[in-house]
């Protein structure tokens, strides 16, 4: 869409230039952003070549692109002027170190992830945490101002609260066979778990285990899952509670 809009203005500032545009594939998937593209090319003269550039270089003053369009079968070369690179958008370098320090996650391109793309587009698995605009994909001005709305109205319901409700199964730790290897800390995703001193009645510390703070749990087991002395477990879904489940289903007349 911005390639086309480059095409649109140069024709505007720039009356008798003429815009070659290379391209594989039109994606223009907005209200309107269809007959945007029409438009460029039908009445600003924009000519779109289907095929891909394999050569730039320079010859005097001029730049010569070297391609192939495809839908003619035929091998093309312009004279042009100046050349734009078309170039795909990423994620900021420090968008992985911002997400683990937030505690949410991100895509395989460091894009940060919304809880569900239907259900929750701007809200992350961390509660309180919203998005909005190109953090989360590449996205343009109607979009982002769409997604600012919904996450604004989201912040607006969550301080609308009187009192803030958490979910009420979240992990527990028995300091007793806790060995305070801190497994859990570093696999868990929402950086709920710390370390804690246990200390004697003197004062004097005895050993280190690890500490939940129930307000950033939010009970997806990850920490029960890597415990190897199997001190965390899920309150509500402790063994013995699960144990007696099964017996209770199994043995039932």
């Amino acid at each position: 869409m911005y390639n086309a809009k480059h095409a649109l203005l140069l024709k505007e500032k720039v009356h008798d230039a003429q815009a070659y545009v290379f391209y594989m594939d039109i994606r223009a998937n907005g209200k309107g952003y269809e007959e945007f593209v029409r438009r460029t090319i039908e009445r600003y003269g924009a000519i779109y070549l289907r095929g891909r550039v394999s050569r730039v270089f320079q010859l005097g003053d001029k730049l010569i692109v070297r391609g192939t369009d495809t839908l003619a079968g035929k091998p093309v070369e312009i004279e042009a002027d100046m050349v734009v690179l078309a170039a795909a958008m990423e994620a900021q370098p420090d968008a992985k170190d911002l997400a683990r320090k937030l505690g949410i996650s991100t895509d395989e391109y460091n894009w940060f992830s919304e809880a569900h793309p239907k259900l929750k587009p701007v809200e992350c698995l961390t509660a309180g945490i919203y998005l909005a605009g190109a953090c989360q994909y590449p996205k343009d001005i109607p979009d982002s101002v769409a997604q600012a709305s919904g996450a604004a109205s989201k912040v607006i319901g969550l301080f609308s609260k009187p009192n803030l409700e958490s979910e009420p199964t979240v992990a527990e730790v028995s300091e007793i066979t806790c060995a305070g290897c801190l497994l859990c800390k570093e696999v868990c995703p929402y950086t709920a778990i710390e370390s804690k001193v246990i200390l004697d009645r003197a004062g004097n510390p005895i050993k280190t285990v690890a500490s939940v703070n129930e307000g950033l749990c939010h009970g997806c087991g990850t920490c029960v899952a890597a415990c190897r002395s199997s001190s965390v477990q899920l309150r509500g879904f402790k063994d013995d509670q699960l144990l007696a489940e099964v017996d209770a289903l199994a043995f039932t007349p």
